[in-house]
């Protein structure tokens, strides 16, 4: 297909190779037909690259693995077309995925991105870890409908024009770059989160990685922060700096602020346990307080898979919450150091100029 509705579908692959062939199997059984569909391969050591040469898809190959900003930017710089597609290999798209994307683009005023949700199950079923984690990511996707919200580039279908003025995704990002992208798209444009447009996701399936996952993905939000507060004092051009703006704290539900404050409160008592050894006698009622806090989504869980999963993802729910401060804790001392060397540079310009004039 040729003309404005012209699709061309992105999807950046690395070690991939359980899932590649359901997602690309995904988008050529799509109702509207992508014009081209670029895979591009960030270094795989898998053989994820031959499951790629299968189908008539470009296929891209980076020089180094350097993150799926890199290879977004990659594939978006190797078509004309007027509408970019981004899908992740780990996912598979609902038949009708590119073309719900189209109608809502062109039926929502002043949309700069459409993106879709999460289905409630994984792509392949790996086990109650990553039966919550999809779970959950669908939930909270699904309140962000009709909601301004961060970018989600799992499924989301992109203007290319608006994708030039946002200035595509900051390469230096390895974690983050999809929300901060969404913070430089102009105030003009609209974020559409739509659940006519699912996908479903082969997540993590095990404890300790999406923990780590979860906290490495935190500590990256104070810096980031950083960095629209910065562009927001510049005045930069309208950018969509509040969707990560330090003060959003005070824009949250109370449930989310509440999660937020009994989980930092467990990870304040665990290194004084070692002079109050009565301390982790608190964690029930504090774990109890973010089970309450989140009960809309533990009733989800109860209708999705009945009571034991409930209570499963309840206990997991806490500690995710708990890591997810760890590392939003972590983040802040990069954070203020980047703040401390602007303030440094800035208080050392003035004398510098003066000099330059002498």
């Amino acid at each position: 297909m040729t003309g404005p509705d012209a699709v061309a579908v992105v999807v950046p692959n690395y070690n991939k190779a359980k899932t590649l062939h359901a997602c690309l199997q995904s988008i050529y059984a799509q109702t509207h037909q992508p014009t081209e569909v670029i895979v591009v391969d960030d270094h795989s050591t898998d053989h994820s690259p031959d499951i790629a040469r299968q189908y008539p898809c470009t296929l891209i190959h980076t020089p180094t693995n350097s993150g799926p900003a890199t290879a977004r930017n990659t594939g978006a710089t190797h078509t004309t077309a007027p509408l970019l597609f981004f899908v992740d290999s780990d996912t598979a798209l609902a038949p009708d995925a590119i073309e719900n994307a189209l109608h809502t683009l062109h039926h929502t005023p002043h949309a700069g991105m459409v993106q879709g949700i999460y289905d409630p199950h994984p792509l392949y079923d790996d086990g109650p870890v990553e039966q919550y984690r999809v779970a959950f990511e669908h939930f909270w996707r699904t309140r962000s409908v009709g909601r301004d919200t961060g970018a989600l580039l799992a499924a989301a279908l992109v203007p290319r024009t608006v994708f030039d003025e946002a200035g595509g995704f900051d390469e230096r990002l390895r974690d983050g770059e999809d929300d901060e992208f969404g913070t430089r798209l102009p105030a003009r444009y609209r974020i559409v989160a739509t659940d006519r447009v699912r996908t479903r996701h082969d997540d993590v399936d095990r404890l300790l990685p999406m923990l780590r996952e979860q906290f490495t993905r935190a500590r990256t939000k104070p810096l980031l922060m950083v960095r629209t507060w910065r562009r927001q004092r510049d005045g930069a051009a309208g950018a969509r700096v509040g969707m990560m703006s330090p003060d959003r704290f005070r824009h949250l539900e109370w449930s989310a602020r509440l999660t937020l404050v009994a989980s930092g409160l467990i990870l304040l008592t665990v290194p004084l346990t070692v002079v109050l050894p009565w301390l982790p006698l608190t964690w029930p009622l504090l774990g109890g307080v973010v089970a309450t806090a989140n009960h809309a989504f533990l009733r989800f869980t109860h209708r999705l898979r009945g009571p034991g999963f409930a209570l499963f993802a309840a206990g997991l729910h806490v500690l995710a919450q708990v890591t997810l401060v760890a590392g939003l804790g972590a983040g802040l001392p990069p954070a203020g150091y980047a703040l401390l060397r602007e303030r440094a540079g800035r208080a050392a310009t003035p004398p510098a100029r003066a000099e330059a004039r002498r």
